[in-house]
Order: structure tokens, then C-alpha cells, then sequence
């Protein structure tokens, strides 16, 4: 899996453009964010969710919903 996505999560139109491109896919988009971490993101055509494997071993999901909502909630730990 060598495809990424780029995004900026305060771009609400760049997101809606990418569910709009990517929202039916089946595939899991790897990366990493700006503080180096490894972050796993999911597109549905509604909603964009990110993964995110923070340094101090907590698992961060953010989920960007189309109509501008955000959710932050915490997966346990991942180490």
C-alpha cells in the first residue's frame, strides 16, 4: 500500500472533495502526521476516519464528518 492522501483537516471543502473521490474505496490509506506519527485513514463517502498511533502509545480516532462535525476519541493503547 504505497498511496497516501494528503489532507488538512481545517480544509473542509479538500475534504468533502476527497470522500467525494475516495468514499467508496476499500482501502486503508497509511501515513504519517506532522509530529511523525503513523496514522491509518479510512474514507466513506459521509466521513473521513484517522487512526492515529500517538508516541505516548494511546490510539487516536478523529473522525470529519461531511457537515463539518469532528470527533476525537481514544482506542486504549496501542504498546
Amino acid at each position: 500500500m504505497d498511496k497516501q492522501i494528503h489532507f488538512d483537516p481545517n480544509d473542509m471543502k479538500a475534504m468533502i472533495a476527497i470522500m467525494d473521490k475516495h468514499g467508496n474505496s476499500d482501502t486503508m490509506y497509511p501515513g504519517t502526521n506532522e509530529n511523525g506519527e503513523t496514522v491509518f485513514m479510512s474514507v466513506y463517502p459521509e466521513h473521513i476516519v484517522v487512526s492515529t498511533m500517538q508516541d505516548n502509545g494511546w490510539n487516536r480516532i478523529n473522525t470529519y464528518w461531511r457537515d463539518g462535525t469532528h470527533e476525537e476519541t481514544f482506542d486504549g493503547k496501542w504498546r
